[in-house]
């Protein structure tokens, strides 16, 4: 409880003030990258392998030759504009230790050099790529944080047009899954949450989705047709600004029909 404490409190400190008003890109990627270097201090940096699946750059954490026994593919988090690399890295590689199977990190391309939808492009393409490696798509597990959450289930539902099968499951965590700021949690929570402010809805729909309307399904997953997606396990804090989303999001799974209907969780942090 102390360190949930400590760490929150540094949170609020470092990138949640930055949310008072519309921090520019570079502002926060430098917020980023000055967090993600200072919690790798005193940690072993974790190995990765860099390839191309889909023809996107990505990167192997663990044994990767085990792949078509099971893969889990992360989508890292930063607002669609940022990305934590060691922290991804980390997390990785604590996985795939927990798993025994590879992760696949998606270093997908970013806004506003390349706006909606280039990033979910990228991971719909990575997707795609391991089905057409042999990769069995039951044995592939899309995890997602963040805004990666978001990208996650856009690609689920993508795959789904596409005619592509679903893979074995998916993992949301913190999602924002409808960017047109509905859910009521976007203003209850904005004293409490650590990390976000409200004026990350419009930071969002100026960097990352220019022209497009918020309410694309594509942009905004929760707002677009679940029917058929495969079982989707959802995590979220009850202090986030982010929490409805997922309580939204449990409540559209449930009353879809497939896969999602019959094994949406919703879990609270």
């Amino acid at each position: 409880m102390l360190i949930r404490t400590l760490v929150n409190a540094a949170l609020k400190r470092t990138i949640r003030h930055l949310w008072d008003e519309l921090p520019t890109v570079a502002v926060m990627r430098k917020t980023y990258t000055n967090a993600d270097r200072l919690g790798a201090i005193g940690r072993k940096r974790v190995a990765v392998a860099l390839d191309e699946v889909g023809g996107v750059g990505v990167e192997w954490i663990g044994p990767r030759h085990l792949a078509r026994e099971g893969v889990l593919v992360h989508l890292h988090g930063g607002g669609f504009a940022m990305r934590p690399t060691l922290t991804e890295r980390r997390f990785g590689g604590w996985l795939a230790r927990k798993l025994g199977r590879p992760v696949l990190l998606v270093p997908y391309r970013l806004a506003p050099e390349y706006p909606f939808p280039a990033g979910l492009d990228d991971c719909c393409a990575v997707y795609a790529g391991l089905l057409a490696a042999g990769v069995p798509a039951t044995r592939i597990v899309v995890t997602g944080h963040s805004a990666g959450a978001n990208l996650a289930l856009a690609t689920l539902m993508r795959a789904r047009r596409a005619g592509l099968p679903q893979p074995g499951g998916a993992i949301l965590m913190s999602a924002p899954l409808d960017l047109t700021a509905a859910s009521p949690s976007a203003a209850t929570n904005a004293a409490k949450d650590c990390m976000m402010g409200p004026n990350a809805w419009p930071w969002t729909w100026k960097v990352y989705l220019g022209a497009t309307s918020p309410d694309h399904p594509d942009a905004s997953p929760l707002l677009g047709d679940w029917t058929g997606l495969t079982p989707i396990h959802l995590h979220v804090s009850s202090q986030e600004i982010l929490l409805d989303d997922s309580r939204r999001a449990a409540e559209h799974a449930s009353a879809s029909d497939g896969m999602a209907r019959r094994a949406a969780q919703f879990l609270l942090h």
